[in-house]
């Protein structure tokens, strides 16, 4: 039994190192501590080394596995929280624990409870169980230790359980009191927010760059190590007086051009835009989903002194990559192969009903990968071996030819 689950292995580890011989790029993913759904934030990087419509990203374990992923986009409140009531049937303080049993609102699947009660400073450990009758009660979630925190304006005091979708009628919440005091419930619901959530943009990437300033323009060139995804830009500058100046962008192309019998190697600067910063909105503008490793900003000073740069910086909207991971497991990520097919995952059809991640982490740096060594050919005409069996071949041919003749 166990010889055939090690030759099942094969086929998989010959199939990631097949994988990992056709993409780009790798970049390790750090190990988990609890078994479930976690979100992997990606990179500026990794995004830009990837294809434009994300189709090439893979996760494999250590096995060399395929394992399933949805991608989101990260997005935040943008306004102050409400709290909704869900209908509370009993709250009861018993002796060593409080019971209190809600209703599900008939619309919806939770995967989220927000417990409102009084200030305190303990922990305290939740069970959850379920009921379509109220008589008997199935297990939900065991026994554990609610995380504590702040929610609303002005701020409620609420215990955040997270839980599998549940679609039971039917919710009881045992807290164990058996080590402290009852806590007083106020209430059981969920807190969502008043406006619509925004878009959560990464981290700021300084960007290197060379200056130039002429007699009306200030000219940026940039040449990154690799691709990146650039959705904003940010233009620090130290002058303090009032300035209200036009950015225009271009990207570098190339292509061999066939003159005759040379090949002659033309290159051309692409205009992507033309963007206005000026002091009071910070220098910043937004552009259109864009994987730039070359590129300037051509900034117009018309009769003006040249603007003083610090420093140019760029940011993505962040986007996370959700799958369900196991401790002790060690995955990568792959990126860079043009001729993969986008993924079709069962996944991705349940991706509305997925509950919180765990956990967010991010994973290390690119790696470039080895280019796969070409195949030698066969047959080799050029080797010296080759050449000597053919003369000994006619040699051969020649000698029973002459037999035949004598024969004759």
């Amino acid at each position: 039994m166990h010889r055939k689950r090690d030759l099942t292995l094969i086929p998989l580890l010959f199939a990631a190192s097949l994988f990992a011989q056709q993409a780009k790029w790798s970049a390790s993913v750090p190990m988990v501590n609890e078994q479930g759904l976690h979100a992997i934030a990606l990179s500026a990087e990794l995004l830009g080394s990837a294809r434009g419509d994300l189709g090439d990203i893979r996760l494999l374990d250590s096995t060399g596995t395929e394992v399933a992923y949805v991608l989101r986009e990260s997005m935040q409140a943008s306004g102050p929280e409400r709290f909704i009531a869900f209908n509370v049937l009993r709250n009861t303080v018993l002796k060593h624990s409080t019971e209190v049993e809600i209703e599900r609102p008939t619309d919806e699947v939770l995967e989220e409870l927000h417990v409102w009660i009084k200030p305190i400073d303990a922990e305290k450990r939740v069970r959850i169980t379920g009921s379509d009758d109220r008589q008997s009660w199935f297990m939900v979630k065991d026994s554990h230790v609610a995380p504590r925190g702040s929610r609303g304006d002005p701020p409620h005091q609420v215990l955040t359980l997270r839980i599998p979708p549940s679609d039971y009628r039917y919710l009881r919440l045992t807290l164990n009191d058996s080590l402290t005091a009852p806590m007083k419930v106020l209430g059981v619901g969920r807190f969502v927010p008043e406006q619509s959530p925004e878009a959560v943009f990464s981290s700021s990437i300084d960007l290197r760059f060379a200056q130039r300033d002429t007699a009306r323009h200030t000219v940026l060139r940039f040449a990154l190590p690799q691709a990146m995804l650039i959705e904003r830009m940010v233009i620090e500058v130290e002058d303090t007086l009032p300035f209200m100046r036009r950015v225009e962008m271009g990207r570098w192309r190339s292509m061999d051009v066939k003159e005759r019998r040379h090949v002659r190697r033309q290159r051309w600067l692409e205009q992507m835009g033309s963007f206005v910063i000026r002091q009071g909105d910070g220098a910043s503008f937004s552009l259109m989903p864009s994987r730039l490793d070359t590129f300037e900003l051509r900034i117009d000073n018309g009769d003006d002194k040249p603007l003083r740069i610090s420093s140019v910086k760029a940011q993505c909207r962040e986007r996370v990559l959700l799958a369900r991971m196991e401790p002790g497991m060690a995955y990568r990520l792959m990126v860079g192969n043009e001729q993969l097919a986008p993924p079709r995952y069962d996944m991705a059809h349940f991706a509305n009903d997925l509950p919180s991640p765990l956990s967010t982490i991010n994973h290390g740096a690119l790696e470039l990968l080895p280019k796969p060594e070409a195949a030698k050919p066969r047959f080799d005409p050029s080797s010296m071996w080759v050449w000597a069996a053919i003369i000994a071949l006619i040699l051969g041919m020649g000698w029973m030819a002459m037999r035949m003749l004598r024969k004759q």
